[in-house]
């Protein structure tokens, strides 16, 4: 009876064991970032379905690192399958390479060579979105230049009303200054 009981308390002791360890597993995973690494062939839907789903419930840190991944993939060996993998990540992250650079790369890509009408479909709408995209940081950008323009010009004003400022107000205390001598110049020349 004793020695069952050793055994129970043995198996249980060991099941706890493994329980913790896949617990711990699974909170190492929580704070080490996924890197994109497997190896892109040739995409099909849902595969970059499931790519961008992973990439938009990523941290900043590891979309920025799976995507600098790709970037340097596409860079040393151009795929079209990496192409797209940045297609579908430039719309998550900025680190996933430059919008006009994948735009011309995917104008230059035949539409055979995507497969399917569904495929072509994707990328068509990841194009367009990209293109907005674009389109909106541009004016963005521009915005920004006359924000500062004017801001500046702003600050020049408020520099130059500041020193008219002063000036009125020294001019005034100088004035005080002049009534106050004459005051002294009136008293001691009636005594």
């Amino acid at each position: 009876m004793q020695l069952l009981f050793m055994r129970v308390s043995a198996l249980i002791a060991a099941l706890l064991a493994i329980a913790g360890c896949a617990e711990v597993d699974s909170s190492v995973r929580e704070h080490f970032p996924t890197v994109y690494n497997t190896p892109v062939v040739h995409s099909d839907i849902d595969e970059l379905l499931d790519f961008g789903n992973n990439l938009a419930n990523m941290n900043t840190a590891s979309r920025t690192e799976t995507c600098r991944s790709l970037v340097k993939r596409q860079k040393d060996e151009p795929e079209i399958g990496v192409l797209l993998h940045l297609l579908v990540g430039r719309l998550l992250s900025d680190a996933c390479g430059d919008i006009p650079r994948i735009l011309d790369e995917i104008a230059g890509i035949p539409p055979s060579s995507l497969g399917d009408e569904r495929m072509r479909h994707l990328v068509a709408i990841h194009s367009e979105a990209l293109k907005r995209v674009n389109s909106t940081s541009k004016k963005l950008g521009s915005l920004e230049r006359k924000q500062k323009t004017v801001q500046n010009v702003l600050e020049t004003k408020d520099a130059a009303g500041s020193k008219k400022e002063e000036s009125r107000l020294l001019r005034e205390k100088l004035e005080a200054i002049r009534s106050m001598e004459k005051q002294l110049d009136e008293t001691s020349e009636g005594k």
